[in-house]
Formats: C-alpha cells, structure tokens, sequence
C-alpha cells in the first residue's frame, strides 16, 4: 500500500511538472513578508514588516539583472528607513531558472530552479544565514503540486532540507513561502510571505488582500532614539545634542524621498548644523544605527 502511495505521489509530481511555466513577475512588483529582529531564532525578538520590490536593470558581468531592495518598518535591523539595495536577480525563462547576485558580489548563485523533479536536489543561497547552516544547505525535492493563485495554477515545490528546521516550499511566479530574498528557517520567529503586489495590484495569495507595509509616525521613530535636534522646526540650523561618551561618529541627513543632502562628523555634546539651503519639509538624521527626525520650514 505504501508503494502504491508512494507512485501516486511520483505520478502526480511528474504530471504537474509538466504544466506550463508560470514566471516570476521582474518588473513592478512587490513582496511584503515579516519576520524577527534577527536572522536567527529568538524568542524575544521584535516583529519587523519588509517589502521587497524590483527597481529596475542593471548590469553584472554583462548580464542584465534586475535590481532588488528592501524597506522595513520598524527600522530596527541595520538597514535603512529609506530604500536599501539587497541583490539582482535574473530570469532564465526556457529554463526556469532565477539567478541572484547579492549585495557586495559579482557571484551568481541558484536562488530557485523550477525544472527540477521529484527526488532532484538544489543547493539553496536562501539558506547560508540561517542558524546552523555552514555555507549552502541541500534541499531535496520531495513533492510538486499546485494551487489556484486569482483563477491560474501555479506549481509548488516541497523541499526537506539538509539543516535542520529548513523545510518548505517554493512557488512558481511567486518566490518562497517564505518570501523573495529571505534565510529560509521555519519558525514562528522568521520570515513569512503575506503578499505579492504586481503592477500595484494584490496577486498572491488572492486578488483582494490588503498589500502594505504599516506605518509609522515620525514621533514613534522618534521615540526610539537616543539623540535630540532642536530647535524642531527649524529654518536655519539645528544643534544635534549626543550623550558626552559618544566616539566621533558620521551622520547623514536623508530627504523624505531618500536622498542623502548632507554628511557631517559628530562628537558628544552638542554639534550645530547649518541647514538654511535645505528645502522645507521633514528630514531625517542618521547616526550609526540610531534616526531621528525634524522639519525645515
């Protein structure tokens, strides 16, 4: 009976194998996932909200890619509030196949193979931060079905793998359930996919789901820092008050839109900037890990 079970499995795998590909969207779209403070389990940890979006191509190694960065709400795990660059990822459609180059690197590695077969193994980069997992981990293949994403099949691809806690599944045209460039440990505290975005309209994991990041108020933010600006508006300068004890440290100042206006060295005490050329509208101060908000008039 086992068998028997085992070649239904095996028949049913090959025949949704079969099925026509479904790709993975490279332009306009978002992933939005949560998950812990850190990449490793821990059971105190803060919830983070992430969005990772495509933002264009590039080129590496004459290769086209397209560029992926990643926002995240709070900002508590050492990336910016604005937009950060995470990776570049390229499609390789007649043989279903997404390619990604991560930040600092030239080095392309597998991110998902979607030609594999039952009982086919796949080296994972997902998995090379993940606790426990020294360099690649080796997922093993092991069930392919679908499931109905807004009225189409998409396949999806059960893997064990070889660290432990690092089972799950990818989906084709969608990413890993775990979301799109994300260590994958399964594990209440690590990433979750909510939803994907195509051309600003919900996809996955059905057409009318809520797809957006919480917000939060400048005065939250604000709330979590240890530096004061005043005064706050201002229209000319600002002093940026550091406890005593802080190291000369670089601070940079970020428009609403991202872009960095200013750069400065900074000491303990009380640093005074001149911000008279600036446009109105609110800025944002950051110092190493810590931010802190105020507005031009």
């Amino acid at each position: 009976m086992k068998n028997l079970f085992f070649l239904f499995l095996l028949f049913a795998s090959i025949t949704v194998a079969q099925a026509q590909y479904k790709p993975l969207p490279m332009q306009n779209a978002e992933w939005y996932q949560d998950g812990g403070i850190a990449l490793l389990s821990c059971p105190t940890c803060t919830f983070v909200n992430y969005k990772y979006y495509t933002d264009g191509d590039t080129l590496i190694n004459a290769q086209t890619y397209v560029k992926i960065k990643k926002v995240e709400v709070p900002n508590i795990n050492d990336v910016s509030l604005f937009p950060a660059y995470t990776g570049a990822i390229r499609q390789d459609t007649l043989n279903k196949k997404i390619y990604v180059v991560l930040t600092d690197s030239t080095t392309e590695h597998i991110l998902y193979d979607f030609s594999l077969q039952v009982g086919d193994t796949i080296n994972s980069v997902l998995h090379t931060l993940t606790a426990g997992c020294l360099g690649f981990n080796t997922e093993t293949i092991y069930l392919i079905d679908t499931i109905q994403v807004n009225g189409y099949d998409h396949r999806v691809f059960h893997y064990q793998g070889s660290c432990v806690g690092t089972d799950g599944s990818y989906i084709e045209g969608v990413g890993s359930e775990f979301g799109l460039l994300f260590p994958n440990l399964k594990d209440i505290q690590e990433s979750h996919l909510n939803c994907l975005k195509i051309n600003n309209q919900s996809y996955y994991p059905y057409a009318n789901v809520t797809c957006t990041l919480p917000t939060i108020s400048v005065n939250d933010l604000d709330q979590l820092l240890d530096i004061s600006i005043f005064p706050n508006p201002t229209s000319a300068s600002i002093t940026i008050s550091l406890p005593e004890n802080t190291i000369e440290s670089v601070a940079i100042l970020f428009d609403a839109a991202g872009k960095e206006q200013l750069r400065l060295k900074v000491q303990g005490g009380d640093n005074n900037v001149d911000v008279s050329k600036l446009k109105h509208g609110i800025y944002l101060l950051q110092i190493g890990n810590s931010r802190v908000s105020f507005q031009k008039e």
